[in-house]
C-alpha cells in the first residue's frame, strides 16, 4: 500500500507491520485511489489517527473514487465532522437518492439488495476499530478483485467509520503523546494508563453505546436519522474489551437475549458467524461466541437493530489500549487487533453476501410479524400526556420522532391516569405501526423476568423516566395528522408593566428562567406556601416552588426586569404570568415573609480519579446544555478548602473515594459547616456519611448468627452474585412535595434510576427523609427479592443540616445517562432551593 508521502515529514515509529491489516494475499487495486499511509505517512496500525487526519483522508478518497459517496451528517458535540460514506457501484450510487428514498416500502416488500451497515469506534479508546475503517474503506474503493465487486454489484454498503470523533481524539492524543520509539508493553505503562476521563465517552463524558435509543447527544440524533432512511438488513458494531481476551462476535449468551429478539434474528446471527470464525481461524486467531455478552438493553449498537428490523453484530477485540501491551495471550499488538477487526468486516459481507435472499426475506417478515403480534394485541395503542408541562412531554416526543415513531396530537379530550387532557395536551402512538417492537419495549413496565443477569440496565420506561402520563388505550381517539416535528410550546405575552410577575415551577424550563435571572442581579422570591393570585388571565392557583418577581424590590442601575421577562419566556417556553395586585386572593401575599427571595448559586462538581466520568459528564451536560450555566470541574484529589469559597454548591456524583485524602475530605466538611451545600448521589453518599459532620445517624440493629452462612455450590457463586447487583433498575419512591426538594412534582410518585446496592443510612430526624422507597419499590426491570425487602421503606432522598450548611443525599441518579427527566426538577430543587431549609429539631424536655 504505501507509495510517496503526501505529508512532508510526519513522526513514524520503525516498527514492521502489514501492509493492509487483515487483507492476504496480493491485491489488485486501483492505484489512483490513495492509500491511508500515502496520505497519513503511516500504515494503519502503525500509529493512532487524530479525527481530522481520518476526515481527510476520506475526503480524498471520495474525491478519488467513483465507488464512494461521502456525507457530513452533522457535528458532534465538539464541532468535529460525522461523517457516513455508501459504497456501491458508480450506477448504483447515481441512484442512490432514489433507492434510499424507496427503503421503507422496498424492507416491508422484501425487495433487495441488502444494505449493510458497518459502524466503528463508537468507544474512543477501542482504537482498532477506527483504523480498520480507514483499511476497508480503501479497500472498497480500489480494490478489484472478485469478491470487491460482488459486494458492489449486489449490495450496498453504509459505513460510519468515526462514531464517537471526539473520544477518538482524546485517546489518540494520549497515546501518541505518551508513545516512544520502543514503546513499553507493561500494561502499567502511561501510554496504557489513560488519565481521567479517558477516550472511551463523548464530549461530556457519556457512553454512546447506550444513547441508541435515549438519543440525547447530536451524533446519535444524526446516526438515527439516516438509519432509519435507510433501514439496513445487518449492521456491526465493533469495539474491544479488556487485554486477557480473545476475539468475541456475536450471537453471544442465547438464554440473555431480549425476549422481543426473534430465534430468526439468532440463527441468521449465528448463520454469518460462521464465517467470521472461518476468517479468524484462516489468521490462526483464536475467538468465542456464546458468552459474556447479551443483547437484552435495545439501546446498544448491537442491539437497537434486533427491535427494528436489523441483524445486530457485535464485536469485540482484545486490546492494545496503545502500540503493544501484555496479555495472557502473548503480545497484544496494535496492527493485529485493527486486522482482526478488518477481518471480521470482510467476514460480515461475505457472509451477508451467502444469505443475501435469506436477510431480506428476514426484515419484510420482521415488518409483517411486527405488525401482527399488534394486531394481536388486545389494546389499539397508548396515549401519553403533557402531565401540565408541554416542554418535558415534547423531549419525549422528539425522542419518539427520532426513532421514526408514528404519533398524532389528540383532537379530542383524553382520559389518562385519571386526569382528563384537552387537545393540545395529549398524544397517540397507535401500536399499528413499524416500530410497534420498540415502542412495546420502552412504554411496557415488566417486572417479572426470566433472565437475572444482565451486561447493561433492566429497564428503559421512557414515560416514567419524563415523569408523564402513559395508558393503553382500546379505541383510538379522534387524531390530527400524524407529527414530522416536535411541537413548540409558545408562551402567552408577557405584559412587560406589570406589578409582579408569577412563574409555577412545575414547568420543565422554569430552573433556566430562574438561572439567568439570578446571573443578571435580579431579585427573585419563592413561594413557599402555596396561594391562589389575581392575574390578568383570572385567578390562577400557585403551588410552592413558584417564583415571584416584583418590579418593586430590584437592584438600582439593572434594566426593567419586565422586558428580560419577557424575552426569557419566549426563550425557555416558560409561561409567566402577570400579577395585578401584592395581595393574594388566599393563601401567602407577594411580600409575606414566606415568599423569601432566593440568593445567587454558584455550583462546583467533583470530577478526576476516582469519580464516575458517565455521572459527573451527566451534571456537567446538565449545567451546560440544560440549565445553560457554566458548572466549576474540581479534582477531588487536590481539592483544597479555598477551592470552595467561591461556591455554595459541591456536586459529589457516585465514585469510588477510598483514595480521598484527609485534605480533601477536612475541606468539603469545612465547606458544609460554612453554610455550604453538598449534594451527593449514588454510592458517593456513602463517602459523605463518613465525614466529620455529627451525624446522627440511626444504626441498624444486626443480630448475629450462632451458625455459620448455608452452604453453597461454586459453580453458582457468578450468578448468586449478578442476582443481588443492581446493575439498572427502576425504583418507586414517595416523595413529601411540602418539602423544598419536591416542589413542582404533580403528585407523591416519583420514579428514580438506580444502579449499585448502595443504600443511604437515615438520620434521626422524621423529617429529613423527604423520599422513601415505596412498600414495593419495583417499577420496571429486576431487582431481586432480597433486594425488594431491603430497600422497602428506606430513605432514597434525604436533606439534613450540619453547622450552618445541608447534606443533601439522593440514593439514585437523577440525572441519568441525559434522559432522566423526571428526576432533573429534584436535581434542580437540590441546587436552587436547599437553601430554604431550615433545622427541623423538635424541642426536647428532659
Amino acid at each position: 500500500m504505501t507509495k510517496k508521502l503526501l505529508i512532508p515529514f510526519l513522526f513514524v515509529m520503525p516498527l514492521s507491520a502489514p501492509a493492509a491489516p487483515g487483507l492476504s494475499g496480493e491485491l489488485a487495486v486501483d492505484e489512483s485511489v490513495p492509500t491511508p499511509a500515502e496520505v497519513l505517512g503511516f500504515e494503519p496500525g502503525e500509529r493512532h489517527p487524530r479525527h481530522d487526519q481520518i476526515v481527510h483522508y476520506l475526503r480524498l478518497l471520495a474525491d478519488s473514487s467513483d465507488r464512494v459517496l461521502l456525507e457530513e451528517i452533522g457535528r458532534s458535540h465538539g464541532q468535529r465532522p460525522q461523517l457516513l460514506l455508501t459504497f456501491a457501484t458508480p450506477e448504483r450510487l447515481a441512484r442512490i437518492d432514489e433507492i434510499r428514498d424507496g427503503r421503507r416500502e422496498a424492507a416491508r416488500s422484501g425487495e433487495g439488495p441488502p444494505v449493510i451497515w458497518m459502524g466503528y469506534a463508537v468507544h474512543g479508546n477501542e482504537a482498532s476499530g477506527a483504523s480498520a475503517a480507514l483499511v476497508m474503506a480503501w479497500y472498497l474503493a480500489a480494490g478489484q478483485d472478485e469478491r470487491v465487486k460482488r459486494w458492489l454489484d449486489e449490495m450496498i454498503l453504509v459505513m460510519e467509520p468515526a462514531i464517537n470523533p471526539d473520544g477518538i481524539d482524546r485517546f489518540a492524543h494520549w497515546v501518541n503523546m505518551h508513545r516512544g520509539y520502543h514503546p513499553s508493553a507493561d500494561p502499567n505503562d502511561r501510554e496504557h494508563e489513560e488519565g481521567w476521563p479517558d477516550g472511551r465517552t463523548n464530549y461530556y463524558w457519556f457512553d454512546l453505546n447506550r444513547d441508541w435509543l435515549p438519543v440525547v447527544h447530536p451524533v446519535s440524533q444524526n446516526r438515527l436519522r439516516h438509519y432509519h432512511r435507510w433501514r439496513p438488513h445487518v449492521i456491526t458494531d465493533h469495539h474491544e474489551m479488556g487485554r486477557n481476551s480473545t476475539f468475541f462476535f456475536q450471537p453471544g449468551i442465547p438464554e440473555r437475549a431480549n425476549p422481543l429478539i426473534s430465534e430468526d434474528n439468532q440463527a441468521l446471527t449465528g448463520a454469518i458467524a460462521e464465517f467470521h470464525g472461518r476468517e479468524l481461524d484462516a489468521a490462526g486467531e483464536p475467538f468465542y461466541a456464546r458468552e459474556s455478552f447479551d443483547d437484552f438493553y435495545i439501546g446498544k449498537g448491537s442491539t437497537y437493530p434486533d427491535v427494528t428490523g436489523g441483524i445486530g453484530i457485535l464485536f469485540e477485540q482484545s486490546s492494545s489500549r496503545g502500540m503493544v501491551q501484555e496479555s495472557d495471550y502473548g503480545l497484544k499488538r496494535f496492527p493485529e487487533t485493527v486486522a482482526n477487526q478488518v477481518r471480521t468486516s470482510v467476514s460480515t459481507l461475505d457472509g451477508a453476501l451467502a444469505h443475501a435472499d435469506e436477510i431480506v426475506a428476514y426484515q419484510r417478515d420482521f415488518f409483517d410479524r411486527t405488525r401482527q403480534r399488534a394486531d394481536d394485541w388486545d389494546q389499539s395503542g397508548w396515549l401519553l400526556g403533557d402531565g401540565g408541562d408541554p416542554a418535558r412531554a415534547h423531549a419525549l416526543v422528539d425522542m419518539l420522532l427520532n426513532h421514526g415513531v408514528t404519533i398524532h396530537p389528540a383532537e379530542e379530550s383524553v382520559e389518562i391516569a385519571g386526569e382528563t387532557h384537552a387537545p393540545g395536551s395529549a398524544w397517540v402512538i397507535p401500536a399499528d405501526q413499524d416500530a410497534y417492537l420498540l415502542l412495546e419495549s420502552i412504554f411496557e413496565a415488566v417486572t417479572e423476568m426470566d433472565v437475572e443477569t444482565f451486561y447493561d440496565v433492566s429497564a428503559w420506561p421512557m414515560a416514567m423516566a419524563h415523569d408523564l402520563p402513559l395508558a393503553t388505550t382500546r379505541r383510538l381517539p379522534s387524531v390530527g395528522e400524524p407529527l414530522s416535528e416536535v411541537p413548540v410550546h409558545s408562551p402567552p405575552a408577557v405584559d412587560e408593566a406589570a406589578l409582579a410577575w408569577l412563574v409555577p415551577w412545575n414547568q420543565y424550563r422554569a430552573d433556566a428562567l430562574l438561572a439567568d435571572l439570578l446571573d443578571d442581579g435580579y431579585r427573585v422570591q419563592v413561594a413557599t406556601e402555596p396561594m391562589t393570585a389575581k392575574t390578568a388571565g383570572g385567578e390562577r392557583s400557585l403551588g410552592r416552588g413558584s417564583l415571584v418577581v416584583h418590579s418593586g424590590i430590584q437592584p438600582e442601575g439593572l434594566d426593567p426586569v419586565g422586558p428580560r421577562l419577557a424575552d426569557l419566556s419566549k426563550q425557555h417556553g416558560v409561561d409567566v404570568h402577570a400579577a395585578e395586585q401584592g395581595m393574594a386572593v388566599s393563601g401567602v401575599d407577594l411580600g409575606s415573609p414566606s415568599v423569601p427571595v432566593l440568593e445567587p448559586v454558584s455550583a462546583a462538581v467533583l470530577t478526576g480519579h476516582g469519580v464516575s466520568a458517565y455521572a459527573a459528564g451527566a451534571v456537567w451536560h446538565w449545567f451546560d446544555t440544560r440549565l445553560a450555566q457554566p458548572v466549576a470541574q474540581l479534582d477531588a484529589i487536590r481539592l483544597r478548602r479555598g477551592d470552595l469559597e467561591a461556591h455554595t454548591h459541591l456536586i459529589v456524583p457516585p465514585g469510588w473515594y477510598s483514595a480521598l485524602g484527609d485534605s480533601a475530605r477536612d475541606a468539603i466538611a469545612g465547606f458544609v459547616e460554612d453554610g455550604g451545600t453538598v449534594v451527593a448521589f449514588g454510592a458517593a453518599a456513602e463517602m459523605i456519611e463518613s465525614l466529620e459532620l455529627g451525624w446522627d445517624l440511626v444504626e441498624e440493629d444486626g443480630e448475629e448468627e450462632d451458625a455459620g452462612p448455608e452452604r453453597k455450590t461454586y459453580g453458582d457463586y457468578r450468578q448468586d452474585y449478578a442476582r443481588e447487583l443492581i446493575g439498572g433498575t427502576a425504583l418507586r419512591i414517595d416523595i413529601d412535595r411540602t418539602h423544598p426538594l419536591a416542589w413542582g412534582y404533580a403528585d407523591e410518585d416519583l420514579v428514580l434510576f438506580r444502579q449499585g446496592a448502595h443504600r443511604l443510612k437515615p438520620v434521626d430526624n422524621p423529617y429529613a427523609q423527604i423520599g422513601v422507597y415505596a412498600g414495593d419499590p419495583l417499577a420496571a426491570g429486576y431487582l431481586s427479592a432480597t433486594n425488594r425487602e431491603a430497600l422497602a421503606g428506606t430513605p432514597a432522598v434525604s436533606v439534613s443540616r450540619h453547622g450552618a450548611g445541608t447534606v443533601v443525599r439522593i440514593a439514585d441518579e437523577p440525572l441519568f445517562r441525559g434522559y432522566w427527566r423526571g428526576g432533573e426538577k429534584l436535581f434542580a430543587n437540590a441546587l436552587f432551593f436547599s437553601q430554604l431549609v431550615s433545622s427541623t429539631r423538635l424541642p426536647q424536655y428532659e
